[in-house]
């Protein structure tokens, strides 16, 4: 009686039913009958192809490959294993194909060398190979400087600096470049990306350990569009920064979180002259002690007007009151992370009543600020609240703290995860009791409560990552 339904139902509604699938039960659906096979192979069906967690050497993956390619803008194959011939085939066969995800995929091949044509994916503008795997990877990564329309790529394993010249001076309308962790890569090679790619639009060289900003002035006076400079984990030297114009850079999202060589003067002749800021990560910059009441007291002179994102945990040398200050030239300010450098209640609250539009916040315990003051705080001040963080906090009196997160959650419509990674009892083993009870008090089970390390702030928008993801949904 099921299946006789099943088989009368219109291809119209089946396509709509196949559309809620992912790509492998596609493939699986497709062999119940004939009928199926057809309706599974509509081109509307596989424009975005997600084959994650497959085995892409099987001839019957190639196979569907080749039925598909003709349709084919977006694929991820993040983390498969995949083969010479797959990859072949998506070259030659994947006519319309822009995206590409290959990030943590390897090669299964015992082969040391392939060949691919010059004109290969001549269609294909986002590229992600970091970390690719294999005997064939450096291969596949030789072939990159024919892609000539890849305007967004993402590197990590590459042999030697000269292959990285050659992609930069072959790949002109680079606008995202994402090195992750590439220890070939030098400022000679990002002088060579300044001079070649004028449409640069976000760099982030996250981990690149021998990139020391030498050639930050010729980078800002070529890339003129430069938006996003991502550098964490960099050895940034303080006295480049001093050597910079920063008044020529458009900056929009900078990084400098871990880089250990930039100091309290460095960061003085650049913040004040970089206004435009929607994004700023400055954790544990120059060992948390380069961002100071010095610095901030420079950048409160400016207004801040675009400033959304503000990471400062592990900054060691400001203080609230200065901080408080620099908040009131922020007025669209909606995630912050200020690690320690609140200490009193009174510098919560005139902290959090400037902050009307905050969304995202991180605090960490000073001794003088109770766990029952921050949830009153920010039920007064911060209706939009959707993300809290308080790490090492503790309960005196659990009475209070549990009145207290009640009326925080039912005032904080928004209010979707509360972490509190707290050092006692009432905040550690009896956290999922009060979480229970809070839930069962407000009827908010939307809410999580738990002592899981939350990733608060939502990171750049202009990178890699936001480019792929972006093309899945406007293809």
């Amino acid at each position: 009686m099921a299946t006789n339904l099943v088989e009368k139902l219109p291809e119209s509604v089946l396509l709509n039913i196949f559309h809620h699938l992912a790509s492998k039960d596609l493939g699986r659906v497709g062999m119940v009958c004939k009928n199926w096979h057809r309706i599974a192979l509509d081109y509307s069906l596989w424009q975005h192809v997600d084959l994650r967690g497959l085995s892409l050497w099987k001839e019957s993956i190639i196979s569907l490959i080749e039925k598909i390619s003709p349709f084919v803008s977006v694929m991820n194959i993040s983390g498969c294993g995949l083969s010479v011939a797959f990859i072949t085939t998506l070259a030659e066969k994947c006519v319309k194909l822009k995206t590409l995800s290959l990030q943590g995929a390897y090669f299964t091949d015992l082969v040391y060398n392939f060949r691919l044509c010059w004109n290969s994916f001549k269609t294909l503008e986002n590229l992600d190979v970091r970390f690719l795997e294999g005997l064939c990877s450096n291969v596949f990564i030789e072939h990159i400087h024919l892609f000539r329309n890849i305007q967004s790529l993402g590197l990590a394993n590459i042999n030697s600096s000269g292959e990285l010249e050659r992609v930069f001076i072959s790949l002109r309308n680079l606008r995202i470049v994402h090195f992750q962790n590439c220890p070939s890569l030098t400022d000679s090679n990002i002088d060579t990306l300044a001079g070649s790619c004028p449409k640069l639009e976000s760099l982030c060289l996250t981990g690149c350990i021998y990139v020391k900003g030498s050639t930050f002035p010729r980078l800002f006076a070529e890339c003129r569009n430069l938006q996003t400079l991502l550098m964490s984990c960099t050895r940034l030297q303080n006295s480049n920064i001093m050597k910079t114009d920063w008044s020529k850079a458009s900056l929009t999202e900078l990084d400098f979180s871990y880089c250990y060589g930039i100091g309290e003067s460095g960061l003085m002749e650049m913040l004040p002259k970089l206004t435009d800021l929607r994004y700023l990560q400055l954790s544990f910059c120059g060992w948390g002690r380069a961002f100071s009441d010095n610095v901030i007291s420079a950048m409160s002179q400016m207004n801040y007007q675009q400033l959304e994102i503000l990471d400062i945990h592990s900054s060691f040398n400001i203080t609230g009151k200065t901080l408080c200050k620099f908040a009131e030239r922020c007025p669209r300010l909606r995630s912050l992370c200020v690690g320690s450098a609140i200490t009193s209640c009174e510098e919560l609250r005139s902290l959090l009543k400037n902050l009307r539009n905050l969304k995202h916040f991180y605090i960490t315990k000073q001794a003088t600020i109770k766990t029952e003051t921050v949830f009153t705080n920010i039920k007064k001040f911060c209706p939009r609240i959707e993300t809290l963080a308080l790490y090492d906090f503790y309960a005196i009196n659990r009475y209070r703290v549990e009145n207290a997160l009640v009326e925080l959650v039912a005032a904080c419509k928004y209010l979707k995860v509360l972490c509190i990674r707290g050092t006692n009892v009432p905040l550690r083993t009896e956290l999922a009791q009060l979480a229970d009870k809070v839930k069962t008090c407000t009827k908010r089970n939307d809410i999580e409560i738990s002592r899981r390390p939350y990733f608060l702030l939502s990171g750049a928008k202009l990178c890699l990552d936001s480019a792929l993801k972006n093309s899945t949904h406007l293809n």
